[in-house]
């Protein structure tokens, strides 16, 4: 098992801590699920709600602890241990910062949802954009295409790319938050920039394998 960063694991335990204490002061029933305008439309006991997010952290912690286990490519993880507990880290603070912010909704406090989704997923996408590059040939984490897997080169372009690509969605996502008008419109910007930056990352991989090929051919 890959050794764990001890900051992720404090982030867990905090997030037990804060569902704990929160408990006593939590309605029965408690909101867990957000439409695209903002507004509430899940719902849980106060228990199920308060305790599963820091139970998928968790479990997300022992999951990227297990992965490169059964990675063909293992090997390559020892090359980028340090940013691949970066990822982790990032992850498991963005679940903390959403379990703190649902937290506070249901104890009454007022919070924009379709302001806080495009910030807290722009901020995550600024963290992987700026590691990205740095992230070794393996079958889990990454940009995972046909090409990229393939060709350890075409890797390389591709996530050196994927770095740029990822900040300037970073960006245009927390952007969006601010946009005016309804929650729709900011989350269908927030998926058109998310689709369309991953589209064209997947399209540019292809475009590197074949150029790679005619390199190899010629």
């Amino acid at each position: 098992m890959m050794k764990v960063s001890r900051l992720a694991i404090v982030l867990t335990v905090l997030a037990y801590l804060l569902s704990l204490a929160a408990l006593p002061y939590l309605p029965d029933e408690v909101a867990i699920h957000w439409n695209a305008s903002g507004e509430a439309d899940g719902f849980s006991n106060k228990w199920f709600g308060a305790l599963l997010p820091p139970v998928l952290m968790t479990g997300f912690i022992i999951l990227m602890g297990v992965m490169p286990r059964f990675d063909p490519k293992k090997e390559n993880y020892a090359k980028f241990s340090h940013v691949y507990n970066i990822f982790n880290v990032a992850l498991i603070a963005f679940f903390l910062i959403l379990h703190i912010v649902t937290l506070a909704y249901n104890l009454g406090f007022s919070i924009d949802m379709s302001l806080f989704a495009p910030l807290g997923i722009g901020g995550l996408f600024l963290v992987i954009g700026n590691y990205m590059p740095k992230i070794k040939h393996n079958y889990f984490i990454g940009i995972r295409t046909p090409w990229t897997i393939e060709s350890e080169t075409v890797w390389h372009k591709t996530h050196r790319l994927g770095g740029k690509v990822f900040i300037a969605m970073g960006i245009l996502l927390m952007l969006t938050g601010f946009l005016p008008g309804e929650g729709e419109m900011k989350f269908v910007f927030l998926m058109l920039i998310i689709i369309l930056g991953n589209l064209y990352l997947i399209i540019q991989s292809f475009i590197y394998f074949r150029h790679e090929q005619r390199k190899r051919s010629s």
